[in-house]
């Protein structure tokens, strides 16, 4: 694949949108987006009530996968006994194929929907955005995609998430990250993100414990890197300090007990608060390397972002002022502070950041594949977006010294 396919084929595109994300001009001029959000067992029934008065029919469709199906089948019950017509599609896949979006396509084309529901975890709801995408503009080419162009998005539909995972926030986003040629292909657009996001902690207690764990450290990935961001501002630095601080209290809790409906809760909270910070800023380029890494040897996304963390924050603070910042806020001294207490965490959760620890990560294959991962993290837009310009060399020793688990002076 060419360097800056996806929408930044464009030189002085890609020149505009990095300059667009300056903290000069995103004081002079700046907009923070977000669903509207509703919380609690209770939540779906305020999106039940109020989806007649504001859709075009009382057609809806649910996009979903055959995992969270039975939580769906519940959500189809609840909207068909209020009169509305449901139909389902629960052919979702992970990581989602761009094969898999044409399917998607298509049902939801039959369905003549003015209300389209994604339940399930960050695969559906990226799925669903894109074949929301299409369902209104198929004239779009998605793979070009510009965040920067407008699309007209809500003529046939409104757009619903429900996740049930909390990690990827993709509930409150413009991200969507979909399946290609056998690499993940990121996309972004303001108007991705839906218009009401349903959180209740009803649809996370079936999570498993790593399940938990990994999306869990995903949402504290996010905060983090939305904090470091060049693209903050005011308003994002407010959500992302709350997600963390959420997280550290909160994730324990709900890996040691799945049926905790108040660290459920939280939990979710704290997921949709890292989804706001980092769509209104931008991810760490953790994400750049947990893309990468993690569809070459078929490990979980929020396992893998949640693994470069420590290491990204180490290579930000020997370049950002802000890994202090950040330090001071949460209560801890300095950014060294911060990140001890991090890897302290970490243990505590029994998550190993070293990918050797990975049986999927043998040393001879990582070696193999390490030109082919630096160059892949290299152009994923996240790279675009990172507070400080990162060269093949920065990303080589980081994806290194993941392997080996080395800290401290391991990350130059």
């Amino acid at each position: 694949m060419e360097r800056g396919k996806y929408g930044f084929e464009d030189p002085v595109r890609r020149l505009l949108f990095t300059l667009a994300g300056t903290s000069g001009v995103r004081g002079l001029q700046s907009a923070v987006i977000g669903p509207r959000i509703f919380m609690g067992p209770r939540a779906l029934n305020t999106l039940v009530g109020m989806g007649k008065t504001i859709c075009r029919n009382n057609r809806v469709l649910i996009i979903t996968d055959k995992i969270v199906k039975p939580n769906a089948e519940k959500v189809k019950e609840i909207f068909s006994n209020a009169g509305y017509h449901v139909e389902m599609w629960d052919e979702v896949q992970p990581e989602p194929p761009v094969e898999n979006i044409f399917a998607g396509v298509e049902a939801v084309k039959n369905s003549d929907a003015s209300l389209i529901i994604a339940i399930g975890g960050g695969s559906v709801i990226d799925a669903t955005k894109v074949i929301w995408l299409l369902y209104e503009r198929p004239d779009v080419d998605f793979r070009k995609l510009s965040p920067v162009d407008s699309l007209g998005l809500r003529k046939k539909a409104l757009f619903a998430a429900i996740p049930t995972t909390a990690g990827t926030g993709s509930e409150a986003t413009s991200a969507a990250v979909i399946t290609e040629g056998g690499h993940k292909m990121s996309l972004s657009h303001p108007e991705f993100v839906p218009d009401f996001a349903i959180l209740d902690p009803n649809f996370t207690v079936s999570l498993p414990p790593n399940l938990t764990l990994w999306t869990g450290v995903d949402a504290l990935a996010h905060a983090v890197g939305a904090y470091l961001s060049g693209w903050a501002n005011e308003y994002t630095d407010a959500y992302a300090l709350q997600a963390i601080k959420l997280i550290f209290k909160f994730l324990p809790r709900v890996v040691a007990d799945g049926r905790d409906l108040e660290a459920r809760q939280k939990m979710l909270i704290a997921a949709n608060l890292a989804g706001l910070a980092f769509s209104n800023a931008a991810p760490g380029i953790d994400h750049a390397l947990g893309h990468t890494l993690g569809k070459k040897f078929g490990l979980h996304h929020g396992l893998c972002v949640g693994a470069f963390l420590p290491y990204v924050f180490e290579f930000y603070a020997k370049h950002l002022t802000k890994t202090d910042e950040l330090a001071k806020a949460l209560g801890f001294g300095k950014g060294e502070e911060f990140l001890n207490s991090l890897v302290e965490f970490y243990k505590k959760l029994g998550f190993s950041f070293k990918f050797s620890d990975y049986p999927q990560v043998s040393e001879e294959a990582f070696k193999q594949a390490l030109p082919e991962l630096v160059s892949w993290a290299l152009i994923d837009p996240v790279s675009i977006l990172s507070p400080i310009p990162v060269t093949p060399k920065d990303y080589e020793e980081i994806f290194v010294a993941s392997l080996y688990g080395t800290l401290k002076g391991g990350v130059r």
